[in-house]
Formats: C-alpha cells, structure tokens, sequence
C-alpha cells in the first residue's frame, strides 16, 4: 500500500552504528518513506544540514564526534533549524538524560532496542503523515 504523503518526506539519520542506521532505513522504507541521508555523528549530521532541509532527524544519543544532545541543540540554535522535528534514539533512558533532552527541545524520544513498528508510529506522527499500519487497515 503505498503512502505519497511520506515519499516526499525527507528523513536524516544520524547513528554511528552502521547496522542502526540500516535497521532504521528498512523501517522507514516499510513506511514508504524513501529520501534517507544518513551521517554517523553529530557533527557529520550538522555538515549536511547546512545544504538540506529536512523534515525529521533521527539521532542516537551516544557517537563520537558530537553526540545526539549537543546536535539538537544545534539544531535548535540555528534558525534554518530550529523547528526540525527530532527524535532521539539511546539505551540511556536516566530521568537526568530524558530531561536534559526535553529541556534542549527533542520532540519525541525511543529507547533502545526498539523494534519497525513502535519507530513507525513516532516517525509518521512527527511527519504527520497515516502510518503505514493504518492505510493496511483502512484499506
């Protein structure tokens, strides 16, 4: 069933996980979500956002370089930026790291590991678009 509202989203992944990254493709292409860049740290991410706009970042926590906080508040700080839905990925849920998250201005959040569907649902909701599921039952 295909989904046109979500393949003209475009999605930027940030993870320094090679396999995350992919995990995370699959499940967007399963939501027909098909414009995927992919960077894997913070300051990759930042470099690539500077000639994109996109609709969403998915970022881990963890990474070398710069790690997912200090990315969003980059993003946050940048008026071109600013408003960029962002969800972020970690196995760290400590109330001091959720809060921290919150506080810099993340939009939603997924602890690790996380399996397609519950990353899909959040995915079309800060894209507001139908998620995938839901056109399989409507139709």
């Amino acid at each position: 069933m295909e989904n046109p509202a979500a393949k003209s989203k475009h999605v930027l992944v940030v993870d320094d996980a090679i396999f995350i990254r992919n995990f995370i493709r699959t499940a967007l292409k399963m939501a027909d979500i098909v414009n995927i860049r992919e960077a894997a740290d913070g300051r990759e991410a930042l470099g690539i956002c500077q000639h994109r706009k996109f609709d969403l970042i998915i970022s881990d926590w963890h990474m070398p370089n710069m790690n997912g906080l200090e990315l969003l508040q980059a993003i946050r700080a940048d008026e071109r930026t600013h408003d960029t839905p962002f969800l972020m990925l970690t196995s760290d849920v400590s109330k001091e790291n959720v809060t921290a998250a919150i506080k810099s201005g993340v939009s939603d959040y997924l602890a690790k590991p996380f399996r397609h569907d519950p990353l899909i649902i959040k995915v079309s909701r800060l894209l507001n678009v139908t998620p995938v599921t839901q056109l399989k039952v409507i139709r």
